[in-house]
């Protein structure tokens, strides 16, 4: 009987590569599927893998006042002007008036729209720093 997941015990101390079981390749829904996103999470050590149907991904950083709508709104534009698909969104307030909101998301054609993005980017209000990297396939860590 299929089920909802798989699970594995990956031996990373001695072999620092991970095998995908075959049915991940298999499943239709990921047939379009370009590459993967993986992301580390530094704090915890988690690792994520997330399908992607664009060829191209990036990371944005923001430090912020506070994570607001008006933040969320110019971002939610931002992706659906630039046919951005988000992937991964994360944020944590670490002072009153001190907050970190990282996206990863994925498109085609990244390096075209990345003055767009970077500008849109530097007009938030309340923006403290920001980052933008475009990640490539086969980049390192």
């Amino acid at each position: 009987m299929a089920g909802l997941t798989k699970g594995k015990i990956a031996d990373v101390k001695t072999k620092k590569e991970i095998t995908l079981p075959q049915e991940f390749f298999d499943n239709p829904i990921l047939q379009d599927m370009k590459a993967a996103m993986v992301i580390y999470f530094e704090r915890s050590g988690e690792v994520r893998l997330i399908p992607m149907m664009k060829k191209g991904g990036a990371r944005v950083r923001l430090e912020v006042e506070k994570v607001n709508p008006a933040l969320m709104q110019t971002m939610t534009q931002l992706f659906k002007q630039h046919d951005l698909k988000v992937l991964f969104t994360t944020g944590f307030c670490f002072e009153q008036n001190r907050c970190i909101y990282e996206v990863y998301f994925s498109a085609d054609d990244i390096e075209e729209k990345k003055g767009k993005i970077r500008s849109t980017i530097e007009n938030i209000p309340g923006l403290y720093n920001s980052e933008f990297e475009i990640l490539n396939i086969g980049g390192n860590w």
